[in-house]
C-alpha cells in the first residue's frame, strides 16, 4: 500500500506530534488531544473526519499532497 496522502498543514501538524516524542502516534485520542493542545485546527480537524485513513498512515506513511 502506497503512504497516505494529506493536506501539508495537516502533515506539518502530524509531523510536530510525531517529533515531540510525547505520547504514541498509535494512540490515536492522544494524537487528537495533542493536535488540540498545539492548537493545529488542520490536523485535528483532518483526524476527526479520516479516523481510518489515519490509522492506516501509521502503519503506511504519510506524506504532504503536492
Amino acid at each position: 500500500m502506497n503512504r497516505i496522502q494529506v493536506p501539508r498543514p495537516v502533515y506539518e501538524g502530524l509531523e510536530a506530534v510525531r517529533q515531540s516524542g510525547a505520547i504514541s502516534m498509535f494512540d490515536y485520542g492522544s494524537v487528537l488531544q495533542m493536535t488540540d493542545l498545539l492548537n493545529n485546527k488542520d490536523a485535528a480537524r483532518w483526524l476527526r473526519d479520516h479516523k481510518r485513513e489515519y490509522l492506516e498512515s501509521v502503519l503506511y506513511g504519510i506524506e504532504p499532497e503536492d
